[in-house]
């Protein structure tokens, strides 16, 4: 946690082996100035993100790359469920689905606890493209951080699940 900076209170005398207090106002000043400095890099970082993602010559785009990750990891799985788990509305990711059974990156089969729906697989080909783009992903970001700590990137990892888990909580409560 970083330090904060503290002062004396009106009328300490320097030297008298008090401890020098910061006052309830610029203890909020200073969460405030976090906080915007945590506003402005989660902006920042959303935007370089997006740049590199355009400047990639990426097999899928991110959509495309998040979905048959959780493909990859359930195994078939229905769209309503997909569409949670992604945080999406149904409509959106059945679109992105047909999208990508037409790539033949998807598949559809028939959802034996439910006649109404159908199951959603990846293909041999889709996990494939995924893979591809993971190991090249990872290649880039291994990049970006080889001359960080291994302290440094454990902190950072552990920072980021953190914050994604308090972003999803917020979601379930918003």
């Amino acid at each position: 946690m970083a330090k904060k900076a503290q002062r004396a209170p009106s009328g300490a005398v320097s030297g008298t082996g008090n401890a020098e207090m910061i006052t309830a106002a610029e203890d909020q000043a200073a969460a405030e100035t976090n906080v915007e400095t945590i506003e402005r890099e989660i902006g920042e970082l959303a935007r370089v993100l997006e740049a590199m993602q355009r400047r990639r010559n990426y097999p899928l785009d991110r959509a495309q790359f998040l979905l048959l990750r959780v493909l990859e990891a359930r195994g078939p799985t229905p769209t309503a469920t997909l569409a949670d788990l992604l945080l999406l509305d149904d409509s959106t990711v059945t679109r992105q689905i047909a999208a990508m059974e037409d790539a033949e990156l998807v598949a559809r089969e028939p959802n034996p606890n439910d006649r109404r729906s159908s199951l959603i697989h990846a293909t041999r080909h889709g996990l494939t493209v995924m893979r591809k783009m993971r190991r090249m992903r990872l290649e880039r970001i291994d990049r970006l951080v080889a001359d960080w700590t291994a302290d440094e990137r454990d902190t950072l990892a552990g920072l980021l699940t953190k914050l994604n888990g308090t972003l999803k909580r917020s979601l379930k409560d918003a």
